[in-house]
């Protein structure tokens, strides 16, 4: 009886959902239209969402527009919004909803078309056809009341990575790679990203650790089973894994869902090739670049020039000379090596590989000997001098990074990788002084301008006396930072971020890790929450990945010490990580002193071989000159 819009507490939300079910329990339509009166109602009250404490009504945020979740030929890209998520004790983690908005773009918007502005709210359920290819029916109910002038326009997205595009995400390693931990990390930190009902992950099979995961986040945010498609896990590539069986499951979603489809890989590559051309008569396309594109741009190489054409300018400076980076080269032979270490002319340099991850493959070396015997497990490399990098108040090493989708830099935060030797155990807030930024950003830009990325990517800075250096180029490709970035993106856009890495706790399943955090009010939960911690990425008693969302760095600092002491390694498991390492050292130096060894004895042999030819030359030269 209340006007709408007054802020009382005698509204009360049982009696209005015990009124909701005899209704409902009489004449559906009635049901609905009931329905309908308690959302604007609850949008009057709040029209731009938050807090319904004043009106006695516990709701989720809300804004003052929502339109019904739309088919690939009729959605359209809103600001962030995904699924609405229940939490019901008796069954554990809170199971998610599909949502009735559209999911948030992971790609650039066209702020140019305006025939898709929308006027009306439309309230609907989702419709088959964006689910299942079905024939679907919206219908359309106008409030002049809630529709005002200030909503937002809704806009088609023009990136293949837009939110009206269904996703299948294939994030296998490259053939370069070689760690076991890649092998799994990569596929498995795409399934915080999937939609409910709509995109689709491969995985590697034959791996417990990896269901385990996939099981928790189906329960989380509400997948369907179809939603992973699993290899047979015999061959370490997963593109090499993916087979006709595989690719015939994919055909038929596809087909069946009368969608447009986005192809999602970690990286292009000739074995991703070889499989997805298979679906090329199909409305799927691939978001990344092409085998070209990549041989160009998407490696170290494009850093330096190569020793063996240093009349030719490298990439980055043909796209801008005024881009700073370490003094190096690119190199492809053990001489090229020992050629760049003279030319460098410092005692430290560093071995990079031009398609490495994650510090995989780099070594510092101070010895031509180690250069001379080199043989490039990793294939081409750069040969840099060692910089003496600026160092945070903590004392790790400032190495900032930029990411971006296609021509657009993916969230406008600096984030600073938290390095642990030649890899990065993290990302937080960025320390480095706006002027650093500032000259960052257009080193970017314009490698963007000069490149015109069709896909992910990511650039990596050192701080050298307060000014950047462009040291890596991870373009081609997903960054480990492009997973918390639209992970935030999707579920909370305006909070602060901290993200860490660490081995996980053998004892410990995710889905208890994730109890504990419920326990200690930190978890967050996907489409509830603004603020907490959540995993990303958790393979038991392997590999973990770990978000916490809040307001600033400071509160995001105190979710990491309130939820990192659950993932603590038991005494047992610490002496095995522990014993691991130092087997793996020691098999490192014994086949590095192999390898040592074994060129020590060619050079032997050679020597041998040029001494035995002497002799036999001056054996010659003494019978010619006694016969004369």
């Amino acid at each position: 009886s209340r006007p709408l819009g007054v802020r009382q507490s005698s509204i009360n939300l049982e009696l209005i959902s015990a009124c909701l079910f005899l209704v409902s329990a009489k004449e559906g339509r009635i049901f609905l239209k009931a329905l309908l009166f308690c959302n604007l109602l609850a949008m009057s009250l709040n029209p731009v969402g938050g807090s319904f404490d004043e009106a006695g009504i516990f709701m989720p945020p809300m804004t003052a527009m929502t339109v019904g979740a739309r088919c690939a030929r009729h959605a359209m890209v809103v600001e962030p919004a995904v699924s609405d998520f229940e939490i019901s004790p008796q069954r554990g983690p809170p199971r998610a909803k599909l949502s009735k908005k559209p999911a948030v773009p992971l790609g650039p918007v066209d702020e140019s078309d305006e025939s898709l502005a929308v006027e009306e709210t439309c309230v609907s359920s989702v419709c088959n056809e964006c689910m299942l290819g079905e024939n679907m029916n919206i219908e359309q109910v106008t409030n002049a009341q809630v529709a005002t002038e200030s909503a937002p326009k809704l806009r088609r997205s023009n990136s293949i990575l837009g939110a009206e595009r269904r996703r299948i995400w294939t994030h296998g390693p490259r053939p370069e790679y070689k760690k076991e931990s890649q092998r799994y990390n990569l596929p498995a930190r795409v399934l915080s990203l999937l939609r409910p009902g709509l995109d689709i992950a491969i995985l590697p099979g034959a791996h417990e650790r990896t269901r385990h995961f996939w099981e928790f986040c189906k329960e989380v945010f509400g997948y369907e089973d179809w939603q992973a498609v699993f290899t047979s896990g015999n061959i370490y590539n997963m593109d090499d894994d993916t087979d006709d069986t595989m690719v015939d499951t994919l055909r038929e979603i596809i087909t069946s869902s009368n969608c447009e489809w986005t192809l999602v890989p970690y990286c292009v590559t000739s074995q991703f090739q070889r499989w997805a051309d298979k679906l090329s008569d199909l409305p799927v396309e691939i978001f990344g670049e092409d085998l070209e594109w990549i041989d160009t741009y998407g490696n170290k190489g494009a850093l330096h020039r190569h020793i063996q054409s240093l009349d030719v300018p490298s990439v980055i400076e043909s796209l801008d000379p005024t881009i700073i980076v370490p003094k190096g080269y690119t190199c492809s032979t053990s001489a090229d090596l020992v050629k760049a270490y003279e030319l460098i002319g410092s005692k430290e340099v560093v071995v990079k590989p031009i398609y490495g991850a994650a510090g995989e493959g780099i070594i510092f070396v101070s010895d031509v000997e180690a250069l001379q015997t080199y043989d490039f497990p990793y294939g081409i490399v750069c040969l840099e001098e060692k910089l003496d990098l600026d160092k945070a108040p903590d004392g790790v090493a400032i190495s900032p990074a930029l990411h971006y989708n296609e021509d657009q830099f993916l969230g406008e935060d600096f984030v600073d990788q938290i390095m642990k030797g030649t890899t990065y155990m993290g990302w937080r807030q960025s320390q480095v002084e706006p002027s650093f930024q500032d000259e960052a950003r257009r080193c970017l830009r314009a490698f963007i301008k000069g490149s015109m990325p069709k896909g992910p990517g990511g650039v990596d800075f050192l701080s050298v006396n307060g000014v950047p250096y462009l040291s890596d180029l991870n373009t081609g490709r997903f960054n480990g930072c492009h997973t918390p970035k639209l992970f935030r993106a999707m579920y909370s856009p305006d909070a602060h971020f901290y993200c860490w890495k660490c081995t996980t706790p053998e004892e410990l399943h995710v889905g208890q890790f994730y109890k504990h955090l419920q326990e200690a009010g930190c978890a967050f939960v996907p489409g509830q929450s603004k603020f907490g911690v959540f995993p990303l990425l958790y393979l038991q008693g392997k590999s973990g990945m770990f978000i916490a969302l809040a307001e600033n760095e400071e509160e995001c600092l105190k979710l990491y010490h309130a939820a990192n002491p659950f993932l603590a390694l038991s005494p047992q498991q610490q002496a095995r990580v522990k014993a691991a390492k130092h087997l793996r050292e020691a098999e490192e130096q014994a086949a590095k002193a192999e390898k040592h060894a074994l060129a020590m004895a060619e050079r032997a042999r050679k020597a041998l071989e040029e001494a035995d030819a002497e002799a036999a030359s001056c054996h010659l030269n003494a019978v010619v000159a006694c016969s004369t």
